[in-house]
């Protein structure tokens, strides 16, 4: 890795046109200079400087010329960013694109804006409630700032800053005959009604491979684009639902429980947090994915 101290000292070689005037710039030593210079020329294995006698004798390179645009880039981006994190300390307005899948519509999310809000009462919000094969599209043509998605296929322009994997369980209601069992295998799902998601749903052909390749044919009860109903109608006890642990969601309540599976066909859910990846985003919306992506980080160890 390139030294900011040598590419510093080779700046200001420049600009002063000499080792000597660089030295009386920088109150430093015209010899650990010249060291810098070396160390620099030997890890770019090119010479920058043509050297000659006499103080202004020195010339840049064909390669110095490319390492002169190099830090003059620099330089320039290292401005930009404090710009910005001066324009952040006095951040008072904004506007946040994002979005989420409609399982976190209740938890996790609003309250997550409730805490943002708190401390950035100017910003507004847009939010898209979607399917993940729809927000990594909205992200990829730069629509939304950020968004939280489930087994996100590979896409352009859009970059994950945050991934983890969520295991699959059956969402039950706590008086089902399965709910005190400690874990399930699937078989046992093949004698109940299944609520399972549709085709909008990016977990609907995880779930159909994995039956096939049990040789189950699942009872669908119900068939739906939306997660929330899944659940709700698990917790009636109408029908059981395959379902991911959300963040920060307890494995039991008075009305439900998560019972995990034990069967190496079942694979486990791929939770992300995208963001559009061609350019920056703004001052704001950079403050809020940084603490989303805490956020999601510290639900991990509840």
């Amino acid at each position: 890795m390139i030294s900011a101290v040598s590419l510093r000292y080779f700046a200001e070689v420049v600009r002063a046109g000499s080792i000597r005037g660089a030295s009386e710039r920088l109150h430093v030593a015209a010899s650990a200079i010249s060291r810098q210079m070396a160390m620099l020329e030997e890890q770019l294995g090119a010479p920058l400087l043509e050297r000659g006698r006499g103080r202004t004798a020195l010339r840049l390179t064909a390669a110095g010329e490319l390492m002169v645009r190099h830090v003059n880039h620099l330089e320039r981006e290292s401005d930009r960013v404090r710009s910005e994190i001066e324009a952040l300390k006095g951040l008072r307005k904004g506007h946040i694109r994002f979005g989420i899948p409609e399982t976190f519509v209740r938890e996790v999310i609003p309250q997550f804006l409730q805490r943002f809000n708190a401390r950035y009462p100017g910003v507004t919000y847009q939010v898209e409630v979607a399917a993940s094969t729809r927000l990594v599209k909205l992200v990829g043509r730069d629509e939304l700032d950020v968004a939280v998605t489930f087994n996100p296929l590979p896409s352009l322009r859009v970059k994950h800053v945050y991934e983890r994997l969520l295991k699959t369980c059956v969402l039950l209601s706590t008086d089902h005959p399965l709910a005190q069992r400690p874990w399930l295998k699937l078989s046992d799902l093949a004698a109940y009604g299944l609520a399972m998601p549709d085709h909008t749903m990016s977990a609907m052909q995880v779930y159909d491979d994995m039956f096939a390749s049990a040789r189950i044919q699942p009872r669908k009860v119900l068939v739906t684009n939306s997660y929330e109903l899944m659940r709700s109608v698990a917790e009636t006890g109408m029908a059981i639902a395959l379902v991911n642990t959300r963040p920060g969601d307890s494995a039991t309540t008075k009305d439900y429980r998560y019972v995990p599976i034990k069967d190496a066909r079942v694979k486990p859910q791929r939770l992300t947090i995208c963001t559009f990846e061609a350019h920056n985003p703004s001052p704001i919306a950079a403050v809020f994915i940084e603490a989303l992506t805490k956020d999601f980080e510290l639900l991990e160890h509840t």
